[in-house]
């Protein structure tokens, strides 16, 4: 599955977290962001499941000065137990871990199918 077909297939989530307008935006299962109640994104969540791969994403992050802060926390947003909740992220990053998610997803997904039984079929 190539990077357009990809992006033809995130459906972006929205959920009001209150009643003037600020918003969680679910971009894949590991991927989130919050805006304001004018569309301006505050904040970005990206989970994990394993605290050693959050802190290098982290370091990754600062490191290459791709966000203005960093955190690791408990997840509280995202099904993953971990995020790095990250602040002044650019879109690029954001679609980037998106996009890749929904790879991981999806390639999971077809590994987890259950195989088709084969059987004999007589020639008569």
């Amino acid at each position: 599955m190539d990077n357009t077909t990809i992006n033809q297939r995130i459906a972006l989530k929205k959920v009001q977290l209150t009643p003037d307008g600020w918003t969680l935006n679910i971009l894949s299962p590991r991927v989130a962001t919050i805006t304001n109640p004018l569309g301006m994104r505050k904040v970005s969540y990206f989970g994990f499941y394993q605290t050693k791969d959050a802190e290098k994403f982290q370091q990754y992050l600062l490191e290459n000065r791709l966000c203005t802060a960093a955190v690791i926390r408990s997840s509280r947003r995202l099904a993953a137990p971990i995020e790095c909740k990250a602040w002044g992220c650019s879109s690029k990053i954001i679609w980037q871990c998106a996009v890749k998610d929904l790879k991981q997803q999806n390639l999971s997904a077809r590994q987890q199918l259950p195989q088709p039984a084969f059987t004999k079929t007589s020639t008569h």
